[in-house]
């Protein structure tokens, strides 16, 4: 195929990596262990907002959600699940064959020069670290993550880990407690479920945290309409119905979205030197500051569609081994991974997707 084009005005991947609910529970010593309940309880603080006209200093009851270790246990556990597709070997959706051929072809030469397996380092970095444990990774000095792929299974102290920079095999392979030997069969395991075929992984974060420690799942984010049938209730956690000998409780959950951005924090091809490993999306943003790393005017780094648009330095990339390529390349295909609908007129100058246009 001569001079291939990614662009294409209406185009759309399927994500590579499918995750579950990460579901909260309490364990003991002896592995027992009881799912962690969302319950309301009743607070009265004071009004702090800036816009506290004459209301400033004065009490602020309110209902919240809350989650906490039981009595008589002393470990966090938080489990989820993990599908790894080869989604990424053609797109979901095209309207241009020639397109989706180019990025068939594009796709089967990064994964041939180990470009998947690159990628796939990353999201084990990723597992290993605990970062999707978010808040809760900070509440304990003595933590570990348990992975099980198949017959496989590892163990390590994510606390050993960096959160900032990708951390090389070696560096990953020194924070595993047990199964080091198969360290480099998980990685090879995630790259083969990017090109080849699908596989699935059971993660587990655990520490040590004595009973009535609160925990924290996702908190929901409400429509105005929903927000205001809940009174003054001022914080709503996720949860997921689990059937218990009392029936069933709302067990605290983490969205599988939060759990997704942290897996995919393998963006440090920015150059942004106050920032570290960020989440792979188009224009670089960052949830927790606002920044935004690859802006539609030109920056340090090119977002996605200014990449897209340039099909002949991608294929010319490709022929080197993944290594050499360049940081651009990575994060093109890092994105399709992510999955998304990236349509775009052929002809636009801003990289803006049609898909991200307004009514």
């Amino acid at each position: 195929m001569s001079n291939p084009k990614l662009v294409t005005r209406m185009l759309a991947f399927s994500r590579s990596v499918q995750i579950t609910e990460a579901l909260l529970w309490a364990l003991k010593d002896d592995g027992a262990r009881t799912p962690i309940e969302v319950v309301e309880k009743g607070v009265r603080g004071q009004i702090s907002e800036a816009n506290a006209k004459k209301n400033e200093g004065k009490s602020n009851p309110q209902t919240v959600d809350s989650a906490s270790i039981p009595s008589g246990f002393g470990r966090l556990s938080i489990t989820f699940g993990l599908r790894v597709m080869p989604s990424v070997m053609q797109p979901h959706a095209s309207d241009n064959s020639d397109v989706a051929a180019a990025f068939c072809q594009a796709a089967r030469e990064y994964a041939g020069k180990g470009g998947f397996a690159f990628l796939a380092e990353r999201y084990v970095w990723n597992i290993l670290n605990g970062r999707f444990a978010w808040r809760n990774r900070l509440q304990s000095d003595d933590a570990k993550i348990i992975v099980k792929l198949a017959d496989l299974k590892i163990v390590a102290d994510p606390l050993m880990l960096s959160l900032r920079d990708p951390q090389s095999r070696d560096e990953m392979a020194a924070a595993v407690i047990e199964g080091a030997e198969h360290l480099d069969a998980l990685i090879d395991a995630v790259a083969k479920g990017f090109c080849e075929r699908a596989v699935d992984i059971e993660v587990e974060w655990q520490s040590v945290l004595p009973g009535g420690a609160e925990v924290w799942p996702s908190q929901e984010y409400l429509r105005s309409e929903v927000a205001g049938a809940l009174g003054n209730k001022g914080r709503v956690y996720a949860s997921i119905p689990c059937a218990t000998v009392r029936g069933r409780v709302p067990q605290a959950s983490i969205h599988s979205q939060k759990i997704g951005a942290a897996l995919r924090h393998i963006d440090d091809w920015h150059g942004d030197a106050e920032n570290g490993a960020i989440a792979v999306n188009p224009y670089g943003g960052v949830q927790e500051t606002g920044a935004v790393l690859r802006p539609l005017k030109k920056g340090d780094a090119a977002n996605f569609y200014d990449i897209m648009k340039k099909d002949s330095e991608i294929f010319a990339d490709l022929e080197r081994p993944a290594e050499e390529m360049s940081g651009n390349t990575h994060f093109f295909f890092a994105n399709l991974l992510r999955g998304g609908v990236f349509g775009m007129s052929e002809g636009k100058a801003d990289g803006k997707a049609d898909s991200e246009k307004k009514d």
